[in-house]
């Protein structure tokens, strides 16, 4: 899709968008979920979460977040992706984009100041049952508190591509729920936290879950399902709907084994900046 075909108006999202928003996002729940979600948490013109929709003759055709270094973008049938890009190749910073798979596959073509150096799908599930386990399972897991914040930091500092900072973690046990499984170390009173689940964010109906991630050495225990299920029974007793994006297969597996269900597809482009790299030359 070239971007001079596209005759779309792209601009920042403000609160009297708030219908258009609701009309889009009802033509298919659970694709524009997290949008939804988002909204309701950040709201409009949030600087922690700039927001854009694309219209065409004033009916909005797509949405577009930032959020730190990682953009979400999202429509019904890929056709914003163009007009899209052209706001994506004017940010600076970015590592990531997330969105509807066929929104996605357009951007790959379209961005210009951004590479694409890899693309992965990423399906989106929701869970509208209790978790599919044993009792025995949900005892490992047990809620974090601001005490484990040592533990914590030093978990996902050690996590790859899953990193959080210190200031992050503070603050999901500062404002979220966190599950954690630990193993002793040693002496009986030592122990070290080796699995989590958090919250990405979590709305008024919604809590999309996170972060799951267990030390290469402590697999193979059933410590992320643990804590995955523990944390979306948590979210479920009070009334509120778990859900989660996954690329790595092994992980899908053991989400549908939990009982959730594949209801959108989409997809995550890993992002260089040429100019950045054109710079380091």
């Amino acid at each position: 899709m070239a971007r001079e075909a596209s005759a779309l108006q792209v601009r920042p999202l403000v609160a009297a968008d708030a219908e258009a928003c609701a009309r889009l996002f009802d033509t298919d729940v659970n694709r524009f979920l997290t949008s939804r979600v988002n909204l309701e948490v950040y709201g409009y013109q949030n600087g922690a979460l700039p927001s854009w929709g694309a219209f065409d003759e004033g009916r909005l055709e797509g949405v577009l977040f930032r959020y730190a270094n990682m953009v979400v973008v999202v429509d019904r049938d890929g056709r914003t992706a163009a007009s899209f890009a052209s706001i994506i190749d004017g940010q600076e910073g970015l590592l990531g984009a997330r969105g509807s798979l066929e929104t996605i596959y357009g951007l790959r073509a379209a961005l210009r100041r951004y590479r694409v150096v890899g693309l992965e799908v990423s399906p989106f599930m929701r869970l509208d049952s209790p978790p599919q386990c044993e009792e025995s399972l949900l005892r490992l897991a047990r809620r974090a508190t601001i005490a484990d914040l040592d533990k914590l930091a030093d978990l996902y500092a050690g996590a790859g591509n899953m990193y959080r900072s210190r200031p992050n973690v503070m603050s999901k046990l500062s404002s979220g729920r966190v599950f954690v499984v630990e193993e002793q170390m040693g002496q009986p009173s030592a122990t070290r936290i080796v699995s989590c689940a958090l919250l990405n964010v979590e709305s008024q109906h919604v809590g999309l879950i996170g972060g799951v991630y267990t030390r290469p050495e402590s697999r193979g225990h059933g410590y992320a399902a643990a804590c995955t299920a523990a944390l979306a029974l948590d979210l479920q007793k009070d009334g509120k709907l778990p859900c989660l994006f996954y690329e790595n297969p092994v992980a899908g597996r053991l989400y549908r084994r939990l009982g959730f269900r594949e209801v959108s597809m989409w997809g995550l482009l890993y992002l260089e900046d040429t100019q950045e790299a054109s710079g380091r030359k």
